[in-house]
């Protein structure tokens, strides 16, 4: 927003008379015979002209203005200049309740009547007279669609129009009684379409000279922030492979059962030897000689740790630090560990379902795969451990090794012809200090990572192969994020929070770590959308843990995967599935409501992101614990330097604290993307605040007051 510079009053003054005034006013005490002899004794004096006055006029225009009755205003009128001489300020019609104050040029007092004044304010030096006009309305209650009745103390929310109805400048009087609150408007875009909602403050509309409105008017105005942030993912081919396998089409000839040539080589021992394949950033194959360093089972499954020999021992011929048995041996243990319930494939599973079984696709490997699955440790772009604000791919996993090798596919040349994900061997070994640490946050990372990876090779199974659903990739992630979030205390790993694993409060303010930084920065980025930026990551995150934290954690996550739909439509059937009415739309206002709350430990249901304790939630009998979320607590601070996935876009702007606020004014200006949230402030207000409204179908918009 503008700052504007608004006049105080100023004291009127004479401005000093031009010479051809000054010899009038001194002559004119003077006998006229006096002057006549001056003349005829041949005095070069001519008989003195007046010089042209300088034109009178005002400094500035008025707009048209609204003000409520029964409320306190004041108006100040733009100053004039030119003229001859002392000036005198009127403002025409009297309206009941205020009064103009000539000296001051201000309109102020309470009206009383509601109706609309065309106004002359005039100016004259008692020879010349200049003139503006402008119309004044003055409204009551009967003007407005509906009364919000704040109720005095707390924090509450206002849904105005909560069946998503159109508004076409519907009326609105936020009543705010005698307390002073902050209040918030929020723009929440359920359709999958643009929209423009537009927001106007008609008790403040207007109210400096010029027509320009005072930056407090409408709260603090917006930083600078870019609009997208760097991309982060890579590989792209990786995520449409998931999404759309080459899979033979329902009730084809090549639908049939796997056959035993289909099964991976069983029975995997330590210091095996395989060559993987993958693909280098130019899609170019790339062999990968490696040697089983681990394998552990429980009754069921196996899984086997293979690590890259260029990137093993302590003289690896990598780039990045070596692999050494004390990271393998730790590595496994998080992963697989006999007995029930104590590791990333016992929670997983039991919250979203086996990564592989029974199918009918001749294609595919052999549906007993499932009891062997592998991790290979790589330095997976060969370019070792990050430097300073460097980025690196962690690990993925890659649907093209559930493929058999066929000559008529040529995907699955890459095929391993078993359940694997990849992890970056270089992250893994990365130490913080002199000695390597499990606690370090590269291997917590690695290890965090590794049960997002998980995720992704169960839902692929779940959606794609079992249920015939092309899961959306905004879902999908949103799932792998939330599974790190639901076992980070179990793996002793901050996780995507970025709060101490331990710790069940929302933490300390200032935070930097975690996704939530991020979220608060692009608050207003779109939900149902995926473009492997930082923004996607953060924004998907963030709803995902208000949605765990809301609506049942474990439980809910595990319908949102057994659903039969993608994206939108599965959340909505999961919520249906356990007993919550509520629609996405519905989802995505209340969880920009929550955000605005996430200070309140006493936030009401549905906006309780931060309960400050753990939420908790049961699936096949296993407890799962969330933390509290404060969104007030974390802070971006823009890095020192610009890398491959830290944009100039992320690293020129200003530092932010707590959740990305708009002004009305780059509230309005900005054309909102489907199924996200806009945030304005309005600043710290006290009696009635009134709006008017504008929003499509589907746009819904809501107040939120806290105090």
């Amino acid at each position: 927003m503008e700052a504007v510079e608004v006049h105080g009053a100023e004291p009127n003054q004479s401005k000093p008379a031009p010479p051809g005034e000054r010899l009038r006013r001194w002559f004119a005490p003077a006998a006229p015979a006096v002057f006549v002899a001056l003349v005829l004794s041949g005095c070069s004096q001519a008989s003195p002209v007046e010089s042209p006055a300088v034109p009178l006029r005002f400094q500035g225009t008025v707009d048209d203005q609204t003000y409520p009755t029964g409320e306190a205003m004041t108006l100040v009128l733009p100053p004039a200049s030119g003229g001859g001489g002392a000036l005198t300020y009127s403002l025409r019609p009297t309206m009941p309740g205020l009064a103009f104050d000539a000296d001051e040029r201000t309109l102020s007092g309470t009206p009383t009547e509601a109706g609309s004044h065309r106004m002359t304010y005039a100016v004259t030096d008692g020879r010349n007279r200049a003139t503006l006009t402008f119309t004044i309305t003055l409204e009551d209650d009967s003007a407005y669609a509906l009364i919000l009745r704040y109720r005095g103390s707390g924090d509450q929310v206002f849904a105005l129009n909560p069946e998503g109805g159109s508004l076409d400048d519907a009326r609105y009087a936020l009543d705010l009684g005698g307390a002073t609150a902050e209040v918030y408007v929020i723009a929440t875009n359920t359709a999958g379409r643009e929209m423009d909602p537009h927001v106007e403050r008609l008790d403040r509309r207007g109210g400096a000279a010029g027509g320009l409105q005072a930056a407090e008017q409408d709260g603090d105005a917006a930083r600078p922030r870019p609009a997208a942030s760097a991309r982060v993912a890579e590989r792209e081919w990786i995520t449409e492979f998931n999404n759309g396998p080459p899979l033979p089409g329902r009730g084809g000839p090549a639908r049939m059962r796997a056959s035993a040539s289909a099964r991976p080589q069983r029975g995997v021992a330590e210091d095996d030897r395989f060559i993987f394949r993958d693909m280098d950033d130019n899609r170019n194959l790339v062999s990968i000689p490696a040697t089983a360093r681990r394998v552990v089972s429980d009754r069921e499954t196996t899984a086997a740790f293979w690590v890259a020999d260029r990137d093993w021992g302590p003289n690896c011929r990598g780039a990045g630090p070596c692999v050494t048995s004390e990271m393998v041996d730790e590595l496994a243990e998080r992963f697989l560990r006999p007995g029930a319930g104590n590791d990333i494939h016992d929670w997983l599973t039991a919250v979203f379902g086996d990564p592989w079984g029974r199918h009918r696709y001749g294609n595919l490997i052999s549906p007993d795969a499932v009891g062997e699955i592998h991790v290979l440790l790589y330095d997976i772009k060969g370019d070792g451990a990050p430097g300073p604000g460097e980025c690196r791919i962690v690990g993925y996993y890659w649907a093209v090794h559930n493929l058999r090798r066929r000559p008529d596919t040529p995907d699955s040349r890459v095929s391993a012809e078993r359940l694997i994900f990849f992890m970056d061997s270089a992250f893994m070994a990365l130490p913080e200090g002199a000695t390597w640490e499990v606690t370090d946050r590269g291997p917590s990372v690695v290890i965090s990572a590794l049960a997002h990876e998980f995720q992704h090779m169960i839902h692929f199974y779940q959606k794609r192969i079992l249920r015939g659903v092309t899961s959306e990739t905004w879902l999908n992630e949103m799932a792998s994020e939330v599974a790190e979030d639901l076992i980070a205390d179990k793996l002793e790993v901050n996780g995507p929070r970025g709060v101490a694993y331990d710790d069940p409060t929302a933490g300390a303010p200032g935070n930097q770590s975690g996704r939530l930084p991020y979220y608060n920065l692009f608050n207003d980025a779109q939900v149902t959308t995926w473009d492997g930026k930082i923004a996607n990551y953060a924004v998907n995150y963030a709803l995902g843990a208000y949605l765990a934290r809301t609506y049942g954690g474990a439980e809910l996550f595990s319908e949102i995967m057994q659903s039969r739909s993608a994206g939108v439509d599965a959340i909505e059937a999961a919520l249906a599935a356990a007993g919550h009415e509520v629609s996405f739309g519905e989802v995505l206002a209340d969880w920009a409501a929550a955000a605005l709350l996430s200070d309140s430990t006493a936030a009401p249901s549905p906006y309780r992101y931060n309960p400050g304790t753990w939420s908790t939630s049961y699936v096949g009998g296993e407890e799962f614990r969330l933390g509290s979320i404060d969104l007030y607590r974390y802070r971006y601070e823009p890095p020192e330097q610009v890398s491959d996935c830290i944009g100039p876009d992320l690293a020129n702007r200003p530092v932010q604290e707590g959740p990305y606020l708009h002004s009305l004014q780059s509230f309005n200006a900005r054309t909102q993307p489907p199924h996200s949230n806009m945030i304005a402030t309005l600043g710290r207000n006290s009696g009635r605040v009134r709006l008017g409204v504008t929003a499509a179908g589907g746009n819904r918009m809501t107040v939120v007051v806290k105090e």
